[in-house]
């Protein structure tokens, strides 16, 4: 499916599910993360964000050993001068690229979105698996957020610089709301391992100079809003990632390593029923309301008590009651826990004692046999 959009400058966006296009009707400064044509440039007709996926959902090898070759092999395939123009890699069917305007009096802006991070999401600081040697191949996981940012009015050089510091925490602002994980630590994520961005302003001569675009100012914050807008529908088209997908247990615990698999290795001995019937009971207690709530709880215990905003005392106490809780809700007869385990081994043991108990009931209830 083609899209095509008028922007509010003049310039046109042509979009794909394979590369969105951005097609400049003037003079631009453009301020990129890319490895071709990154940096602040002056000289550039067009940018890209495209995507190395096929329909089948299979990302294609790099053109060339670095990601600069391949970024100026892309460029040549979509009829672009590599020379003066500038582009992102994404796994994102761009189909689902959103985009979301902004304006106040004189000022717009806007974002052009495509967003995937449930593979590799991130937080800043945790463990990396790659060191780049120049002229090696480096090839790197699936999962990106990709920003174009376009607006009609001219800015600075340092205000562009600011400004990726404002989407940048629109962005991340985004993945806290919902709560997103890292795929490498308990954190939770402030973007993925791949994110890309690009700014472009005019740069005609024929408008004064914005020097601002941080959050105190109205431009900040259309710019921000509109970010934080498009990336959350972006997240919603590619992978359904939203307030509902996350009321979920599992999906709360996965940062933390407790899955399905884990939690069946804590149920000791014969599982009754078999792992179907274990498998139909975690189904269920996954998104039990008040199973989500206690346990979404529990887990901000553990965020506070490792940024040490909490006691070890405070939040013992605290996950205590919480169990105490849970145990009483579901009417579980918990052993008492382990105080030398951490809050984490305490809740998946926790949760595997609550889902034994309720297959032995089940089993009693109604024997298979």
């Amino acid at each position: 499916m083609k899209r095509c959009f008028s922007l509010l400058n003049g310039d046109r966006l042509d979009c794909t599910e394979q590369a969105a296009i951005l097609t400049f009707s003037g003079p631009r400064a453009v301020l990129s993360t890319a490895a071709n044509g990154g940096g602040l440039r002056r000289d550039l007709s067009a940018v890209f964000n495209y995507s190395d996926c096929g329909p089948a959902g299979v990302c294609r090898p790099m053109e060339g050993d670095t990601l600069l070759e391949h970024q100026r092999a892309v460029a040549r395939r979509l009829g672009l001068d590599p020379e003066h123009t500038t582009g992102l890699d994404t796994a994102v069917n761009l189909d689902n690229m959103v985009l979301v305007t902004r304006q106040w009096q004189e000022l717009w802006v806007t974002a052009a979105v495509s967003a995937g991070a449930d593979v590799n999401a991130l937080c800043a600081g945790d463990p990396a698996t790659l060191t780049e040697q120049a002229g090696k191949p480096c090839a790197v996981p699936a999962g990106t957020i990709n920003i174009f940012l376009i607006t009609g009015q001219a800015l600075s050089p340092g205000a562009m610089v600011e400004l990726v510091l404002t989407a940048t925490e629109a962005k991340t602002a985004v993945l806290r709301d919902l709560m997103q994980g890292s795929s490498a630590s308990p954190r939770l994520a402030t973007g993925t391992g791949t994110d890309g961005l690009v700014i472009v302003c005019d740069d005609s001569g024929t408008s004064p100079f914005l020097l601002n675009a941080g959050k105190h100012f109205k431009f900040g914050e259309l710019a921000a809003q509109a970010v934080s807008q498009a990336v959350a529908e972006a997240l919603l088209r590619q992978t359904g990632l939203c307030p509902e997908f996350q009321r979920s247990m599992l999906r709360r615990l996965q940062r933390f390593g407790i899955n399905a698999q884990s939690l069946q290795a804590h149920c000791s001995g014969s599982l009754p029923g078999g792992s179907a019937a274990f498998d139909r009971a975690l189904a269920k207690l996954d998104r039990d309301a008040f199973a989500v709530s206690a346990v979404a709880l529990y887990l901000h215990l553990i965020d506070q008590l490792h940024a040490g905003l909490l006691t070890s005392a405070q939040a013992d106490d605290w996950a205590e009651h919480l169990l105490g809780e849970l145990a009483a809700h579901f009417q579980f007869k918990a052993t008492a826990p382990d105080t030398a385990q951490s809050l984490e081994q305490r809740l998946e043991g926790f949760l595997a004692g609550l889902l034994l108990a309720h297959l032995r009931e089940q089993e009693q209830l109604y024997p298979t046999a």
